[in-house]
């Protein structure tokens, strides 16, 4: 099991970064505004301001996989700022397979009643928590040791 402590999840993107918080506990969630990402310089100081604010411990980053499980072009850039997000903050980053993130968080959002316009700027952070409770899942259910 995985020492407590508040988690940030990443769903990251080119043109937005999606955010979500866990609880110290891993009981409750909460998605954070995305971030509009723009240099890697940038993206970096405002996720550091999060971690500090949020007293995070630890980060979770999706791996968009491909349907086959591969390791695309995308993943590769995944796994490249998980290696960066792994040296600035001095946390450890779990990267977690998002494949169909974004689609289940569309159909998410969809069934809770939100509107296609209100929707695309949250479905990152969404996306993120989908990706956070995976996470939570694999650590509730991972053997002892």
């Amino acid at each position: 099991m995985t020492a407590p402590g508040r988690r940030l999840a990443i769903d990251y993107g080119r043109k937005r970064i999606g955010l979500a918080l866990c609880d110290g506990l891993g009981i409750s969630m909460r998605p954070l505004p995305p971030l509009q990402s723009t240099t890697l310089d940038a993206d970096l100081v405002a996720l550091k301001r999060v971690v500090a604010e949020e007293e995070i411990v630890g980060v979770v980053i999706g791996l968009p996989l491909q349907l086959d499980g591969e390791i695309g072009r995308a993943a590769q850039e995944v796994a490249l700022f998980a290696a960066v997000l792994r040296e600035q903050l001095k946390l450890p980053v779990d990267e977690v397979d998002e494949r169909m993130t974004t689609k289940a968080a569309h159909a998410l959002m969809k069934s809770a009643g939100h509107r296609h316009a209100d929707r695309r700027p949250r479905i990152d952070s969404t996306a993120a928590m989908l990706i956070l409770k995976t996470w939570l899942e694999r650590r509730k259910n991972a053997p002892p040791g």
